[in-house]
């Protein structure tokens, strides 16, 4: 339902064409693959229930899941989405990402800086350096 509806206005945008895409095109590619995934998710669902009502035994889907990491990730991201157009994104990116790899999955130290400068510095170099999308500086100016 999302994925149509979306794929309707994007082409209302404007698609263009693969060399020259238009305002419309990302969003549209985008729609289809989340109709294509909730197609295939549709199809599991139904053959899923076939294999259910054999096996009698039924898994607590909500069992596992450590809500703690989820809720601190969430209030990271929110907390992020504050900070991103004050600190900039070097600096927003990494204090993220450091949080991420130190605290919500636990790793040594120096691990979760040098992991967090690699993945900093590289989406810099592809998102800023290579397709010149502007972040936002901050005050650092960088």
């Amino acid at each position: 339902m999302i994925g149509t509806y979306t794929a309707i206005h994007a082409y209302q945008l404007g698609l263009g064409s693969f060399r020259h895409p238009d305002r419309g095109f990302i969003f549209f590619l985008c729609a289809l693959l989340l109709i294509i995934l909730g197609a295939i998710d549709l199809a599991r669902t139904f053959i899923g229930k076939h294999k259910k009502e054999k096996d009698k035994e039924e898994y607590p889907i909500w069992r596992d899941l450590q809500w703690q990491k989820v809720l601190m990730v969430l209030l990271s991201l929110i907390v992020y989405t504050f900070f991103l157009n004050l600190a900039g994104f070097l600096l927003s990116n990494f204090l993220l990402m450091v949080f991420l790899f130190r605290v919500v999955e636990p790793t040594k130290w120096r691990i979760a800086i040098v992991s967090s400068l690699i993945t900093v510095l590289l989406s810099y170099a592809i998102f800023q350096v290579w397709l010149k999308v502007p972040f936002p500086t901050g005050f650092l100016r960088f």
